[in-house]
């Protein structure tokens, strides 16, 4: 079987959790009507839901294991510094690359980890991850178009700018999602595609911001804003609208799957496990005068999360977020205690990323790893006995639901590169890893944001070949084969994803390609080379959005 086909809406951080009773009291009729005749189901996202290892789970269909993307950030080669990944990250080929090899026409509009660009058959708008001033567009000649019969396209939500600019910051999500719908249907009515997908990152942002609006408790360090309604129903509202404009377009031999790469709740607590490798000697800082007048400091309370603290306080933000992209992290890094000032050949362990990650300084694969591979295991469960000891002081309760060594979730040719150990907080509890001192506490009361991730996003599919009902619980890595499938392609034999027996009406006819998904290694795409400015405009970037 195959449709004609194939549309995708991901809705960035959408959950069942506020969709069903949404739907249910006639809130979002476009999502009621999709989920009424088809088929939806909840979908479980990369361990740990963070966006950019699920974005490119989803494009791969493996595990962060095999394409190598566990975070927003990655260690550079021989150096302790991180770096922003890009679409170069991700060693395998990407669903676009699979499908436009196979002959089909494509479309792809914000993806995230798409930038820059790689040649597709077809057209592409990149990501977040694109720089101020760059072209966003392939064909290149396809920006000036779209800027000219439509407008210019909105390459990430605005940045939170606190509490006193809520009104104008929502105001502007609504106009910047809008803005890419506008552009999804100019694409769609005027170029040629088999299959087409656009990422709407904006219920993403509200989210994070905005929850607070949602369950009613207050946070004593954030403030949202005087922002009425319900600021994330009325985001919801606007894709389901966006949703149905788009159906609009589509002829009855379009199949049509809106999905999410993960999916939200509240947000209390921050943890800084870098704070906690301190405290219990497994993370060193240098001798030398400087890190000592800044450990001080440190000590005293003199941190980024209370200059944040009081720079919203003092209508401050706003200004920060003008400041130009990097500066802003460098004048922070020589301020406060930061990785410049950590003696990396007496620490034993450290972490960065944003659900709970640590690494080991491991001889012979970190430059000055001090732990000989032989003595990991013994640290790793020492560690683990540790942190399975650490609770919230105020509750009481445990700070993590689980832990895992990396070989008990991943596996796979990139697994080197993963954590030794993942941490999964409770709900509630977002790990703040970066290589930076935030925070004087190894946890304390979340102060940039009310919501954070989930690891169940929506699947929600409608067409002709769609078995319509409830379906038992999806992988993100299953969207591929699943969206070949629609096509009547089948998908390459070595990815993770598998499709359910229960999702289409009859057996797929179909040819499958003689190669794999793992690309020729003569054409395999190499990292980017090291750029300064690129690298500190998107770490700033996704501080903004709340992800570093």
């Amino acid at each position: 079987m195959s449709t004609h086909k194939v549309l995708v809406i991901a809705l960035d951080g959408a959950t069942l959790d506020l969709i069903e009773p949404w739907t249910e009291a006639g809130h979002l009729p476009q999502l009621k009507r999709l989920m009424e005749q088809g088929a939806w189901a909840r979908l479980e996202s990369t361990q740990p839901p963070i966006t950019g290892a699920a974005w490119a789970s989803f494009q791969t269909g493996v595990q962060p294991g095999r394409h190598g993307i566990f975070d927003w950030l990655a260690r550079k080669d021989g150096s302790y510094q991180l770096a922003p990944i890009s679409s170069r990250s991700i060693k395998r080929e990407v669903l676009w690359e699979y499908l436009s090899r196979h002959g089909k026409r494509v479309g792809v509009m914000g993806v995230p980890v798409s930038y820059p660009a790689r040649p597709i058959n077809g057209f592409m708008l990149t990501d977040l991850l694109t720089p101020e001033g760059e072209n966003y567009a392939f064909p290149p000649e396809l920006r000036a178009e779209i800027e000219r019969e439509v407008g210019p396209y909105p390459v990430i939500p605005e940045h939170w700018r606190g509490r006193y600019a809520a009104q104008r910051w929502l105001k502007n999500l609504k106009d910047s999602l809008w803005r890419r719908v506008e552009i999804a249907l100019y694409l769609m009515r005027n170029k040629p595609w088999d299959f087409f997908m656009v990422h709407i990152m904006e219920t993403d942002s509200v989210q994070h911001q905005m929850w607070h609006l949602l369950d009613n408790i207050k946070r004593p360090r954030y403030h949202g804003g005087a922002c009425s309604g319900n600021p994330i129903l009325e985001i919801y509202q606007l894709a389901d609208r966006a949703i149905g404009q788009i159906q609009e377009q589509l002829d009855d031999n379009t199949a049509i799957f809106v999905i999410s790469d993960h999916g939200f709740g509240p947000l209390f607590y921050n943890i800084y496990l870098n704070c906690w490798l301190y405290e219990h000697g497994y993370l060193a800082l240098k001798k030398n005068v400087t890190t000592l007048l800044k450990k001080l400091a440190w000590r005293a309370g003199l941190t980024p999360e209370n200059l944040y603290v009081l720079a919203e306080r003092l209508r401050l933000l706003d200004l920060g977020a003008r400041l130009r992209h990097g500066d802003l992290h460098d004048l922070l890094g020589r301020v406060f205690l930061s990785t410049q000032n950590i003696d990396w050949s007496r620490t034993r362990a450290y972490s960065h990323g944003n659900v709970g990650q640590i690494y080991l300084n491991l001889k012979g694969r970190e430059p000055q790893g001090c732990v000989e591979p032989a003595d990991a295991p013994r640290l790793i469960a020492e560690l683990i006995e540790g942190l399975k000891r650490f609770t919230n002081p105020y509750t009481g309760s445990p700070i993590f639901a689980r832990i895992y060594r990396k070989e008990e979730i991943y596996w796979g040719e990139e697994i080197a590169h993963a954590p030794e150990i993942l941490l999964v907080p409770q709900d509630g509890v977002m790990a703040v890893g970066t290589t930076e001192f935030l925070s004087n506490r190894a946890i304390a009361p979340t102060y940039a944001g009310s919501g954070w991730h989930r690891m169940e996003g929506i699947f929600i599919a409608y067409g002709p070949q769609i078995l319509p009902g409830r379906k038992q619980k999806l992988q993100i890595v299953d969207l591929f084969p699943i969206l070949t499938k629609a096509l009547g392609v089948l998908p390459p034999s070595d990815i993770d994803g598998r499709v359910p027996a229960d999702l289409f009406k009859e057996g797929l006819q179909g040819h499958e390609l003689a190669s794999s998904g793992v690309q020729n290694p003569a054409t395999l795409r190499t990292r980017e080379p090291s750029n300064p400015r690129w690298e500190k405009e998107i770490r700033e970037r996704l501080k903004g959005l709340g992800y570093v």
